[in-house]
Protein backbone atom coordinates (compact mmCIF):
# COMPACT_ATOMS: atom_id res chain seq x y z
CA UNK A 1 0.00 0.00 0.00
CA UNK A 2 0.92 3.73 -0.56
CA UNK A 3 0.96 5.19 2.58
CA UNK A 4 0.84 8.73 4.30
CA UNK A 5 1.48 9.03 7.75
CA UNK A 6 1.07 11.86 9.87
CA UNK A 7 2.14 13.22 13.52
CA UNK A 8 3.79 16.11 14.70
CA UNK A 9 7.15 15.13 14.89
CA UNK A 10 9.72 12.52 13.23
CA UNK A 11 12.01 10.35 15.51
CA UNK A 12 14.90 12.45 13.94
CA UNK A 13 12.60 16.28 14.64
CA UNK A 14 12.14 15.21 18.20
CA UNK A 15 13.48 12.02 20.59
CA UNK A 16 10.21 11.30 22.27
CA UNK A 17 7.99 7.93 22.99
CA UNK A 18 5.65 8.52 20.53
CA UNK A 19 8.19 9.33 18.03
CA UNK A 20 10.50 6.25 18.56
CA UNK A 21 7.05 4.13 18.73
CA UNK A 22 6.00 5.92 15.46
CA UNK A 23 9.54 5.51 14.19
CA UNK A 24 9.23 1.32 15.04
CA UNK A 25 5.75 0.94 13.33
CA UNK A 26 7.02 2.41 10.09
CA UNK A 27 10.15 0.96 9.80
CA UNK A 28 7.60 -2.70 10.01
CA UNK A 29 5.34 -1.62 7.66
CA UNK A 30 8.41 -0.71 5.12
CA UNK A 31 9.61 -4.17 5.51
CA UNK A 32 6.45 -5.70 5.06
CA UNK A 33 6.55 -3.92 1.39
CA UNK A 34 4.33 -0.92 2.17
CA UNK A 35 5.59 2.73 0.36
CA UNK A 36 5.29 5.49 3.71
CA UNK A 37 5.44 8.74 3.33
CA UNK A 38 6.19 10.32 6.68
CA UNK A 39 4.61 13.75 6.84
CA UNK A 40 5.22 16.12 10.23
CA UNK A 41 4.40 19.80 11.16
CA UNK A 42 7.22 20.93 8.73
CA UNK A 43 5.82 19.07 5.37
CA UNK A 44 4.29 20.78 2.68
CA UNK A 45 0.39 20.49 2.56
CA UNK A 46 0.40 19.22 -0.68
CA UNK A 47 1.08 16.22 0.78
CA UNK A 48 -2.24 15.77 0.93
CA UNK A 49 -2.82 15.78 -2.55
CA UNK A 50 -1.80 12.91 -3.69
CA UNK A 51 -3.54 9.71 -3.62
CA UNK A 52 -2.95 6.98 -1.00
CA UNK A 53 -4.51 3.88 -0.25
CA UNK A 54 -3.88 4.64 3.62
CA UNK A 55 -3.81 7.51 5.87
CA UNK A 56 -2.69 6.91 9.27
CA UNK A 57 -2.54 9.89 11.89
CA UNK A 58 -1.25 9.96 15.50
CA UNK A 59 -0.05 12.83 17.32
CA UNK A 60 -1.34 15.98 15.73
CA UNK A 61 -1.01 18.59 18.70
CA UNK A 62 1.41 20.73 17.09
CA UNK A 63 0.37 20.39 13.94
CA UNK A 64 -3.18 21.56 14.83
CA UNK A 65 -1.65 24.64 16.55
CA UNK A 66 0.26 26.03 13.79
CA UNK A 67 -1.36 24.68 10.79
CA UNK A 68 -5.28 23.98 11.55
CA UNK A 69 -6.12 23.52 7.58
CA UNK A 70 -4.17 19.51 8.13
CA UNK A 71 -6.83 18.54 9.90
CA UNK A 72 -9.40 19.38 7.65
CA UNK A 73 -7.80 17.98 5.15
CA UNK A 74 -7.47 14.58 7.25
CA UNK A 75 -10.85 14.99 8.33
CA UNK A 76 -12.17 14.85 4.46
CA UNK A 77 -9.34 11.83 3.33
CA UNK A 78 -11.09 8.38 3.42
CA UNK A 79 -9.36 5.08 4.83
CA UNK A 80 -7.78 6.99 7.80
CA UNK A 81 -6.56 4.53 10.94
CA UNK A 82 -6.09 6.66 14.09
CA UNK A 83 -3.02 5.83 16.14
CA UNK A 84 -3.42 7.68 19.50
CA UNK A 85 -0.58 8.31 21.84
CA UNK A 86 -1.72 10.89 24.04
CA UNK A 87 -5.37 12.28 25.31
CA UNK A 88 -6.33 13.67 21.74
CA UNK A 89 -7.31 17.16 24.67
CA UNK A 90 -6.30 19.80 21.78
CA UNK A 91 -9.60 19.42 19.29
CA UNK A 92 -12.45 20.47 19.87
CA UNK A 93 -15.52 18.19 20.65
CA UNK A 94 -16.60 17.69 17.02
CA UNK A 95 -13.37 17.86 15.56
CA UNK A 96 -12.15 14.65 17.60
CA UNK A 97 -15.70 12.52 17.07
CA UNK A 98 -15.27 13.10 13.40
CA UNK A 99 -11.52 11.65 13.81
CA UNK A 100 -12.55 8.79 15.76
CA UNK A 101 -15.82 7.71 14.24
CA UNK A 102 -14.77 7.88 10.66
CA UNK A 103 -11.64 6.15 10.91
CA UNK A 104 -11.33 2.29 9.82
CA UNK A 105 -9.60 1.38 13.14
CA UNK A 106 -8.57 3.37 16.34
CA UNK A 107 -5.82 2.00 18.14
CA UNK A 108 -5.41 2.50 21.62
CA UNK A 109 -2.26 2.08 23.59
CA UNK A 110 -3.50 0.00 26.88
CA UNK A 111 -7.18 -0.92 28.22
CA UNK A 112 -6.62 1.91 30.94
CA UNK A 113 -5.94 4.44 27.92
CA UNK A 114 -9.61 3.13 25.88
CA UNK A 115 -11.23 3.33 29.46
CA UNK A 116 -9.87 7.02 30.23
CA UNK A 117 -11.10 8.06 26.74
CA UNK A 118 -14.84 6.99 27.41
CA UNK A 119 -14.56 8.33 30.78
CA UNK A 120 -13.79 11.92 29.30
CA UNK A 121 -15.53 12.44 26.03
CA UNK A 122 -17.92 9.10 26.31
CA UNK A 123 -18.40 5.91 24.67
CA UNK A 124 -18.37 6.83 20.62
CA UNK A 125 -15.28 4.90 20.24
CA UNK A 126 -15.26 2.04 17.77
CA UNK A 127 -13.61 -0.29 15.55
CA UNK A 128 -10.62 -0.18 18.48
CA UNK A 129 -7.60 -2.28 19.07
CA UNK A 130 -5.30 -2.57 21.98
CA UNK A 131 -1.96 -2.42 20.72
CA UNK A 132 1.09 -1.58 22.99
CA UNK A 133 4.09 0.65 22.16
CA UNK A 134 6.53 -1.42 20.06
CA UNK A 135 10.17 -2.34 22.13
CA UNK A 136 13.08 -4.16 21.79
CA UNK A 137 12.87 -7.28 23.39
CA UNK A 138 16.30 -7.74 22.87
CA UNK A 139 17.83 -5.10 24.33
CA UNK A 140 15.11 -4.34 27.34
CA UNK A 141 15.80 -7.67 28.99
CA UNK A 142 16.41 -9.17 32.19
CA UNK A 143 20.13 -9.89 33.08
CA UNK A 144 22.06 -10.74 36.14
CA UNK A 145 23.85 -7.36 36.27
CA UNK A 146 24.71 -5.78 39.68
CA UNK A 147 21.91 -3.53 40.63
CA UNK A 148 23.94 -0.21 41.33
CA UNK A 149 21.39 2.48 40.46
CA UNK A 150 19.16 3.05 43.75
CA UNK A 151 16.33 4.84 41.77
CA UNK A 152 16.33 5.99 37.86
CA UNK A 153 14.31 7.83 35.64
CA UNK A 154 14.64 7.83 32.15
CA UNK A 155 13.24 9.95 29.68
CA UNK A 156 11.18 14.17 29.14
CA UNK A 157 11.89 16.22 32.31
CA UNK A 158 8.60 17.99 32.51
CA UNK A 159 5.95 18.83 35.28
CA UNK A 160 3.19 16.99 33.46
CA UNK A 161 5.86 14.00 33.94
CA UNK A 162 6.39 14.81 37.38
CA UNK A 163 9.57 16.70 37.13
CA UNK A 164 8.78 18.49 40.68
CA UNK A 165 7.89 15.36 42.23
CA UNK A 166 10.70 13.56 41.99
CA UNK A 167 12.63 17.05 43.70
CA UNK A 168 10.24 15.81 46.22
CA UNK A 169 10.95 12.62 46.77
CA UNK A 170 14.50 13.00 46.78
CA UNK A 171 14.30 15.58 49.49
CA UNK A 172 11.99 13.07 51.90
CA UNK A 173 14.50 10.06 50.71
CA UNK A 174 17.84 11.81 51.61
CA UNK A 175 19.38 8.15 51.93
CA UNK A 176 18.70 7.34 48.23
CA UNK A 177 20.81 8.84 44.97
CA UNK A 178 18.62 9.83 42.24
CA UNK A 179 19.75 9.28 38.90
CA UNK A 180 17.84 11.01 36.11
CA UNK A 181 18.85 10.89 32.23
CA UNK A 182 16.69 12.25 29.40
CA UNK A 183 15.92 15.74 28.34
CA UNK A 184 13.89 19.02 28.81
CA UNK A 185 12.84 22.35 27.58
CA UNK A 186 14.40 24.00 30.68
CA UNK A 187 18.04 23.53 31.85
CA UNK A 188 17.92 20.28 33.84
CA UNK A 189 21.47 21.03 35.67
CA UNK A 190 19.52 24.45 36.95
CA UNK A 191 16.25 22.37 37.61
CA UNK A 192 18.56 19.73 39.89
CA UNK A 193 21.55 21.65 41.18
CA UNK A 194 20.62 22.18 44.58
CA UNK A 195 19.78 18.75 45.42
CA UNK A 196 22.34 16.58 46.96
CA UNK A 197 21.09 13.09 45.95
CA UNK A 198 20.28 13.86 42.50
CA UNK A 199 22.55 13.71 39.88
CA UNK A 200 21.70 14.55 36.46
CA UNK A 201 23.49 11.91 33.27
CA UNK A 202 22.00 13.69 30.29
CA UNK A 203 20.59 12.50 27.12
CA UNK A 204 21.15 8.86 26.29
CA UNK A 205 20.85 6.31 23.66
CA UNK A 206 18.56 3.13 23.62
CA UNK A 207 21.65 1.03 24.32
CA UNK A 208 22.90 3.55 27.18
CA UNK A 209 18.89 3.17 28.79
CA UNK A 210 18.95 -0.43 28.55
CA UNK A 211 21.84 -0.87 30.75
CA UNK A 212 21.12 1.63 33.17
CA UNK A 213 17.62 -0.07 33.73
CA UNK A 214 19.52 -3.41 33.96
CA UNK A 215 21.34 -1.96 36.56
CA UNK A 216 18.43 -0.30 38.56
CA UNK A 217 16.83 -1.27 41.74
CA UNK A 218 14.00 1.09 41.01
CA UNK A 219 12.28 4.03 38.83
CA UNK A 220 10.45 6.74 39.45
CA UNK A 221 7.69 7.73 37.58
CA UNK A 222 4.51 9.87 38.91
CA UNK A 223 3.01 11.93 35.92
CA UNK A 224 0.45 14.45 36.52
CA UNK A 225 -1.66 13.20 33.75
CA UNK A 226 -2.66 9.46 32.77
CA UNK A 227 -0.29 7.62 30.54
CA UNK A 228 -1.51 5.64 28.10
CA UNK A 229 1.09 3.55 27.98
CA UNK A 230 4.53 4.86 29.28
CA UNK A 231 7.36 3.48 27.43
CA UNK A 232 10.14 4.07 29.77
CA UNK A 233 7.57 2.02 32.29
CA UNK A 234 7.49 -0.82 30.27
CA UNK A 235 11.19 -0.90 29.51
CA UNK A 236 12.27 -1.01 33.17
CA UNK A 237 9.97 -4.08 33.83
CA UNK A 238 11.22 -5.55 30.82
CA UNK A 239 14.57 -5.47 32.43
CA UNK A 240 14.18 -6.71 35.49
CA UNK A 241 13.48 -3.36 37.76
CA UNK A 242 11.56 -4.79 40.59
CA UNK A 243 10.10 -1.58 41.89
CA UNK A 244 8.33 1.35 40.28
CA UNK A 245 7.47 4.40 42.73
CA UNK A 246 4.96 7.08 41.56
CA UNK A 247 1.44 6.81 40.85
CA UNK A 248 1.00 3.66 39.45
CA UNK A 249 -2.92 3.70 39.04
CA UNK A 250 -2.25 6.54 36.13
CA UNK A 251 0.63 4.28 33.98
CA UNK A 252 -0.81 1.90 31.33
CA UNK A 253 1.92 0.05 30.75
CA UNK A 254 2.42 -0.91 34.42
CA UNK A 255 -1.60 -2.15 34.74
CA UNK A 256 -0.87 -3.87 31.75
CA UNK A 257 2.03 -5.82 33.25
CA UNK A 258 0.39 -6.28 36.56
CA UNK A 259 -2.51 -8.31 34.19
CA UNK A 260 -0.42 -10.36 32.15
CA UNK A 261 2.80 -11.28 34.17
CA UNK A 262 6.33 -10.62 32.70
CA UNK A 263 6.03 -13.47 30.14
CA UNK A 264 3.08 -12.59 28.72
CA UNK A 265 4.14 -8.61 28.77
CA UNK A 266 6.95 -9.03 26.76
CA UNK A 267 5.36 -10.88 24.01
CA UNK A 268 2.64 -8.03 23.50
CA UNK A 269 5.85 -5.77 23.68
CA UNK A 270 7.83 -7.46 20.95
CA UNK A 271 5.12 -8.64 18.88
CA UNK A 272 3.36 -5.15 18.86
CA UNK A 273 4.83 -3.55 15.34
CA UNK A 274 3.88 -6.87 13.51
CA UNK A 275 0.56 -7.45 15.40
CA UNK A 276 -0.43 -3.41 14.41
CA UNK A 277 0.33 -4.37 10.59
CA UNK A 278 -1.61 -7.43 10.94
CA UNK A 279 -4.74 -5.40 11.79
CA UNK A 280 -4.48 -2.90 9.67
CA UNK A 281 -4.07 -5.08 6.54
CA UNK A 282 -7.13 -7.12 7.46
Amino acid sequence: MKILFVSDYTLAQREGGAQRSNSLLIKKGKELGHEIIEHSYESSITDFLASYDLIIHSNLEHINSINPEKIDFIKRLPNCIRVEHDSCHYLDTRARAHLFTTSIKNFFLSDFHLSFFKVLYGDYFINTEIVYDPIDTELFCKTDQEKIYDVVYCGFIHELKGAEKIINFARKNPEKQISIFGWSHRNPYELFENEKNIHFGGLKTQEEVASILKQSKAIFHSPIVNEPFCRMVAEALLCGVEEVIGEVDKIGSYLEFQKFGYDEFKNKCGNAAENFWEKVEK
